[in-house]
C-alpha cells in the first residue's frame, strides 16, 4: 500500500514537472540568501523531491512547492510555506531540477538565520539514490 501511495505522489509531481501544472517565471533568489549546496546526484529527481517535501513537512507545518523555469531549466522549488499574511517563506528553500541521469539540487537559506540543521540534513539524506524496497 505504501508503494501505491508513493507512486501516486510521484505521478502527480511528475505531471507538475512535465508542464501539466503552472510554471511560474520566478525571480532570481534574494542576494541576501546564501547557497549552501549545489550538487548533483544519480537519485531520481522525483524521488528526491518527494523525500525533501515529506521530510520538511515533519519540520514545518505548511511546506509547499512550486514549479518554474529559470535559466532554461524546469525546476521545482520546495519552501517552508506561507506566513500569516500568505507570503511565501523562502528560508530555507531548495531547487530541484533534472541533472543528467538524476537530479541537481541547490539549497539556500538566509545567512545567520539560525535554522535547525535538520533542513539541510534532510536535503543531503534525500540525495542518496533509492536502493529499492521490501514492502
Amino acid at each position: 500500500m505504501k508503494r501505491v501511495a508513493l507512486m501516486a505522489t510521484v505521478a502527480v509531481l511528475a505531471g507538475l514537472m512535465a508542464g501539466c501544472g503552472p510554471i511560474n517565471q520566478m525571480s532570481r533568489p534574494d542576494p541576501a540568501t546564501g547557497r549552501l549546496l549545489d550538487q548533483g546526484t544519480s537519485a531520481d529527481r522525483f524521488m528526491v523531491l518527494n523525500c525533501i517535501y515529506h521530510g520538511w513537512s515533519e519540520l514545518s507545518t505548511n511546506v509547499d512547492s512550486t514549479s518554474y523555469a529559470r535559466q532554461g531549466a524546469d525546476r521545482v522549488r520546495v519552501y517552508r510555506g506561507h506566513d500569516k499574511d500568505n507570503n511565501a517563506i523562502y528560508n530555507p528553500y531548495v531547487d530541484i531540477m533534472q541533472g543528467g541521469f538524476g537530479a541537481r539540487i541547490e539549497y539556500f537559506e538566509i545567512p545567520g538565520s539560525q535554522l535547525p540543521r535538520d533542513y539541510e540534513n534532510t536535503v543531503k539524506r534525500c540525495m542518496v539514490p533509492y536502493a529499492g524496497s521490501n514492502d
